[in-house]
């Protein structure tokens, strides 16, 4: 018999607390399965092995959310099925052994039968964390968790997107911006090409020093302005809806609402535009969002297509090599899909 106890954990600031009281709470019955196995003779073990060589995964109010037989070889073929029939993202799992002591890390970690009685949590900490290794310009970022810099920036501008996309739920972030030299977009892309450089965000449009929504190759509404430090931009996002759909707020005050595509995995992304740009992504609980963005969701969204529409936009741009700098916007400050 072997069970994987599935639990989500809270997000970003309190999870940490909320996963040590799990492992305090769940530790102590496995831990008593497992002397009630050892109190059996070899032989009832290796008949128990033989008549029941699979794992169970259950909810914590006892619910059972998958059975994976037969036990897979190692903690890398176990995630991969439980991705499969659970939904749950590989790089999303983390496995804890029954006594909480250590997490199974080694994704190449042979599986034992004996007493094994796993923890699955839950982390969304790679939604909320820059991906720095698979960035073509990685070598002009210095990237920790969520926090960007790029004092070695040689080119005009470098996109920066998440380790992981949202696939569903409801997700709250904020974007910190410590330091803006120039321009500054951020929101949300549904194709992870984008990192990089080879694809700006736009090529000319609105370059009037404000901020705007922009949404499918639409500048949709104008925000309010940002300053070179110190505001805070956040973004409610909803996969859930019929309609998904994302709000924007400038320090604790909406901007906008418009729907997102759905059934669409949702890479947050930044840019990075001068070597002085300093931003920060953190993933907040939900309780954290600001009531007007949750109603503004709930209510009439804004109509992408009645914006104003973007020139050279990148569902169809041409390759970046062939357009000269000029014809690139000098200033704004964006929020934009």
């Amino acid at each position: 018999f072997c069970s994987i106890h599935f639990v989500s954990t809270a997000p970003a600031a309190r999870r940490c607390l909320a996963q040590t009281q799990l492992l305090g709470s769940l530790c102590a019955p496995m831990s008593a399965v497992c002397a009630e196995r050892q109190s059996e003779s070899p032989n009832e073990r290796m008949e128990q092995k033989e008549l029941v060589a699979s794992v169970t995964v259950w909810t914590l109010a006892g619910r059972e959310l998958a059975v994976v037989a037969p036990v897979p070889k190692d903690v890398a073929s176990l995630k991969a099925v439980i991705s499969a029939q659970c939904g749950i993202p590989v790089a999303l799992q983390r496995l804890v052994e029954q006594d909480g002591d250590r997490v199974l890390d080694d994704e190449d970690e042979s599986l034992q039968l004996e007493c094994s009685d796993f923890l699955l949590v839950v982390d969304e900490t790679p939604m909320s964390s820059w991906d720095h290794t698979e960035n073509p310009c990685h070598a002009q970022l210095q990237i920790d968790g969520g926090v960007v810099k790029c004092p070695e920036l040689r080119v005009d501008f470098v996109n920066v997107i998440t380790k992981e996309p949202m696939r569903s739920g409801v997700h709250y972030f904020q974007f910190k911006m410590d330091h803006i030299g120039d321009e500054q977009w951020c929101g949300v892309v549904a194709d992870p090409g984008q990192a990089g450089q080879s694809v700006p965000g736009r090529f000319s449009s609105i370059v009037d020093g404000l901020g705007s929504l922009h949404a499918q190759g639409h500048a949709v509404k104008q925000f309010a302005k940002l300053q070179p430090a110190g505001d805070v931009i956040g973004m409610l996002v909803d996969l859930d809806r019929d309609v998904p759909a994302i709000a924007f707020e400038l320090n604790g005050t909406l901007q906008g609402a418009c729907p997102i595509p759905k059934d669409t995995p949702l890479w947050v992304l930044t840019v990075v535009d001068t070597s002085q740009d300093h931003v920060e992504l953190v993933k907040l609980p939900l309780a954290d969002a600001p009531q007007e963005s949750i109603e503004a969701l709930r209510g009439a969204l804004l109509e992408v297509s009645q914006g104003t529409k973007l020139t050279g936009w990148v569902g169809d741009a041409p390759d970046i090599d062939d357009i000269p700098p000029e014809s690139w916007p000098s200033s704004g400050s964006d929020c934009e899909l």
